[in-house]
C-alpha cells in the first residue's frame, strides 16, 4: 500500500471514529436529558366525570374531525379506571387521521405522557396513538401502535408528507388494552409500548406544542388514564 493510500485510510478511520463518538455523545445526552427531568406538575384525564355517551365539554372545539360527535365519553366494563373511557367511534368521513386534543392541557417541551388504549375495530386501518407537539393539523408528531401492520412508530407530519423514520415490529392485539408511554425533551423522543422501550429518536423538530389522541382512518378505539407529567 502506498504512503498516499495509507494517509487516506488513516483519515477515513479518524472520521469514522469521530462519527461514532459523536453519535454516542448524542445518545448519552438524550438519555440523561430524559432521566434527569424532574417533573413538578402533572395532569390526568380518566373521563369518569363526564356523562355517558356525550361529547365532553370543550372537547368538540379541540377535534380535527369534520364530522362531529366521533369522540365521546362512554361507559365501558373493561375500562382500566371505571366507569368511562374516551371512545373514538367510526365515522362516514374520509379523513386519513382523527385527532382529539386535550382542551385544557399544558403546552410543553419536556414531559412524560402515557395513555391506555384498546383498538376495537377498523376495516381500512387499526391504529391509535398519542399526538405530540401539535402546532396545527399539518405540523405534529404521533407515536402510534398499528395492529394491522404489527408495528410501533414515531411519525412526523408536515404539509407534504407523513414520515415514519422510527419504527419497530410490535404485537398489538385488537380487543386488548395496551399502554403507550413517551418521554419528550429538547433532545428527542423515547417511546414505550407496554413498558418496553422501542423508540429512541434524536429528532428536534417541533420543539413545543399541544398533546392529544390520534386514530387512523376508520379505526374505532378506546382510551383511558391519559396522563402527563411536566
Amino acid at each position: 500500500m502506498s504512503k498516499g493510500t495509507s494517509v487516506r485510510w488513516s483519515k477515513k478511520r479518524r472520521y469514522t471514529i469521530a462519527a461514532i463518538v459523536a453519535s454516542i455523545g448524542i445518545a448519552i445526552a438524550f438519555y440523561y436529558s430524559i432521566q434527569s427531568s424532574h417533573y413538578t406538575n402533572s395532569k390526568d384525564w380518566d373521563f369518569d366525570t363526564y356523562q355517558n355517551n356525550t361529547v365532553p365539554q370543550y372537547f368538540s372545539d379541540s377535534q380535527t374531525d369534520t364530522q362531529p360527535g366521533l369522540w365521546i365519553a362512554k361507559s365501558e366494563e373493561s375500562a382500566p379506571s371505571k366507569p368511562n373511557v374516551l371512545a373514538k367511534l367510526p365515522g362516514s368521513d374520509n379523513l386519513d387521521y382523527h385527532i382529539q386534543l386535550m382542551p385544557d392541557s399544558p403546552i410543553v417541551t419536556s414531559a412524560e405522557i402515557s395513555v391506555k388504549f384498546k383498538i376495537i375495530s377498523g376495516e381500512k386501518a387499526q391504529a391509535a396513538g398519542i399526538v405530540l407537539r401539535f402546532i396545527d393539523k399539518s405540523h405534529y408528531f404521533v407515536l402510534m401502535a398499528d395492529a394491522k401492520s404489527s408495528r410501533f412508530s414515531l411519525c412526523k407530519v408536515d404539509p407534504n408528507f407523513v414520515v415514519c423514520n422510527y419504527e419497530r415490529p410490535a404485537q398489538i392485539s385488537v380487543g386488548q388494552w395496551h399502554t403507550i408511554k413517551v418521554n419528550i425533551s429538547g433532545e428527542g423522543v423515547g417511546g414505550y409500548l407496554d413498558d418496553q422501550k422501542l423508540i429512541k429518536a434524536n429528532n428536534q423538530y417541533y420543539q413545543t406544542g399541544q398533546i392529544g389522541l390520534w386514530t387512523k382512518k376508520d379505526t374505532q378505539a378506546y382510551f383511558d388514564d391519559f396522563k402527563i407529567n411536566y
